[in-house]
């Protein structure tokens, strides 16, 4: 009996744990290494962490950059949403916003580091 209520509990977990996982892309602009890093299949109108890594040519942690996001819809331009990122140590800076309509949305990370401008757009598909 003990196994079984393991399983199902087990299979609860994994069931509501689904598309939870992170998608992890990162690009390299002028050698500074911008990550993002967002739930797997965010939904509309449900708050999104936004997490960002920066890494510089030699792959040592930026803890001292500005850092915010550029977030559009560019089947549906209806403005732009730009959360500020918060730095959270260890070259790691985070953000929280919600998508507002389905469809194909990109996140440009934007950089300010050592009186230059970084940009990285990435690409995300939202559901319902």
């Amino acid at each position: 009996m003990r196994v079984f209520c393991f399983l199902v509990v087990m299979l609860v977990v994994v069931a509501c744990s689904r598309g939870v996982a992170p998608v992890r892309e990162t690009q390299i602009v002028d050698g500074l290494t911008i990550t993002l890093e967002t739930p797997d299949r965010p939904r509309i109108n449900t708050a999104v962490d936004f997490v960002v890594l920066l890494h510089d040519r030699q792959g040592n942690v930026i803890n001292d950059a500005y850092v915010y996001l550029d977030l559009d819809m560019p089947a549906m331009p209806m403005g732009v949403t730009r959360p500020v990122a918060s730095p959270d140590g260890a070259g790691r800076y985070w953000a929280r916003t919600a998508y507002t309509m389905e469809g194909l949305w990109e996140i440009t990370v934007v950089v300010e580091w050592e009186a230059t401008t970084y940009r990285a757009t990435f690409r995300r598909d939202v559901l319902q």
